[in-house]
């Protein structure tokens, strides 16, 4: 594979050479075509300069080639013309034909060019017959011309053709040195960048998840891709504390009742507990909260991998709702908490549910607002927004901090706080949320430790 720092230097350079390629054939086309206009332009001069000597010499009767000889012979020696004079019928009354021209321009050593036969042979030449007319239209003569086109440009032209190739020569190597300064530039701008990004992401992909890119760029693009990977890497590192955290949980939430209930039979087999219904109802109820963690994580493993087909149909929301709000009565009662129901803006509403996964979403969430809130109260509204039904459930409880409030969705994850003093497995919401999403909704979180929490749960509205 080609680097992006390769790519880019050919890319710059094969473009700089391309573009000296064009200009200089545009440049050397145009430049092509104002010569040969300059060389037909030069041919008319000769010719009208030659018919007017013609016409001088001419008595009405008579053409003489007086006048007209010295102007050929200094033609021929000035423009390297070979000039001919022919009569009316084409017969060759005086001239200089190829071979004069060709001994007068290999003998010429004028301004330092000399050109020999061999490449005289090379070069085209080329004749043009031009008639001459009397004041009646009369043809009197004709004129003929013989010049080697490319001999025909003076000196002057000559070096200024050169010194325009020799120009474009400077300009493209300019150009190239150019290119090579800005893909050099573009490359340690953009390549050097994206090489420490990738550099970051091997070390991730290693485990080493407290690697960063700490280089910004200016680079609206790749700033954003520097400022995407370090966000995962937060996230891989914040992941990884929450695998070992979970493992950590799992082995406490087991080993407890293991360990009570190994104490417990060893005491019952030395005889230190007597055989008694309390001890056993007791090693009992530890066996129940046993199995009832593993029961948990085998509904969170089926709810995961779609093994419980949800039955999804329509359903008027508000007569589950009151349904789950009468089994709380009784709790609130005995907890002294003010418990309220406000679904009034949501009769006759109906969404897409399976109504026993709604159910157990909204026991779990309505256990943990009755489980963390000490006084105080819970309410439960619902409201309409963006074509979505909206089930808020409101406690003043002990409220979640904003470090906790990003996992708490997690499996087996439980603050701190709530870890101390209430039990539980921390399974419960990341199986709400699971369910949530299989009914095509939305559950988000909104908390302040010491004040109390609200939990939103957003469900599409069936027409």
């Amino acid at each position: 594979m080609i680097s992006f720092r390769k790519q880019i230097f050919g890319l710059f350079i094969g473009l700089g050479l391309f573009i000296v390629v064009l200009v200089s054939s545009f440049i050397n086309n145009t430049m092509m075509k104002d010569f040969q206009d300059y060389i037909e332009s030069n041919v008319k001069l000769v010719s009208y300069i030659i018919a007017n000597e013609i016409a001088s010499d001419y008595n009405g009767e008579q053409l003489e080639v007086n006048g007209t000889r010295s102007e050929i012979l200094a033609q021929l020696h000035l423009r390297r013309y070979a000039i001919s004079i022919l009569d009316a019928d084409k017969n060759i009354l005086f001239g200089v034909n190829q071979e004069i021209l060709n001994d007068i321009i290999v003998n010429d050593e004028r301004d330092g060019f000399v050109i020999d036969t061999n490449q005289l042979d090379k070069m085209v030449y080329q004749e043009t017959d031009l008639p001459v007319k009397d004041n009646g239209g009369t043809i009197i003569a004709y004129i003929r011309l013989g010049y080697y086109p490319s001999l025909i440009l003076a000196t002057d032209d000559i070096i200024f053709q050169q010194q325009i190739n020799r120009s474009i020569l400077i300009v493209a190597s300019i150009t190239i040195v150019i290119a090579i300064i800005v893909s050099m530039y573009l490359t340690q701008l953009i390549s050097k960048p994206i090489y420490e990004i990738s550099q970051t992401s091997v070390s991730l992909i290693k485990g080493d998840y407290t690697a960063r890119n700490r280089k910004a760029s200016h680079i609206k693009e790749l700033e954003l891709l520097r400022m995407n990977i370090n966000n995962l890497a937060q996230r891989l590192q914040e992941e990884d504390e929450l695998r070992r955290k979970l493992v950590s949980d799992i082995s406490h939430e087991i080993r407890t009742p293991l360990h009570i209930l190994q104490s417990n039979l060893e005491a019952i087999i030395d005889g230190i507990y007597p055989v008694d219904d309390e001890q056993m109802n007791f090693l009992y109820n530890e066996v129940v909260r046993f199995g009832n963690l593993l029961k948990n994580l085998d509904k969170l493993k089926d709810v995961e991998e779609h093994k419980k087909e949800l039955s999804i149909n329509p359903h008027k929301i508000n007569q589950y709702l009151e349904e789950i709000f009468n089994n709380f009565k009784i709790v609130a009662i005995e907890k002294g908490l003010v418990y309220q129901l406000s679904i009034d803006k949501t009769r006759d509403v109906c969404v897409n549910i399976d109504v026993d996964a709604f159910k157990q979403i909204m026991m779990n969430i309505l256990s943990n607002a009755f489980k963390f809130t000490e006084c105080g109260r819970i309410d439960i509204t619902t409201i309409i927004k963006s074509k979505r039904i909206v089930i808020i459930v409101r406690d003043t409880g002990i409220g979640i901090g904003d470090k906790d409030k990003h996992y708490i969705f997690d499996r087996m994850y439980r603050a701190d706080k709530s870890r101390e003093k209430y039990e539980g497995s921390g399974i419960g919401l990341s199986i709400v949320q699971n369910l949530i999403l299989k009914l095509d909704g939305e559950i988000c979180v909104k908390s302040a430790e010491g004040i109390g929490t609200t939990m939103l749960i957003y469900l599409p509205i069936v027409k």
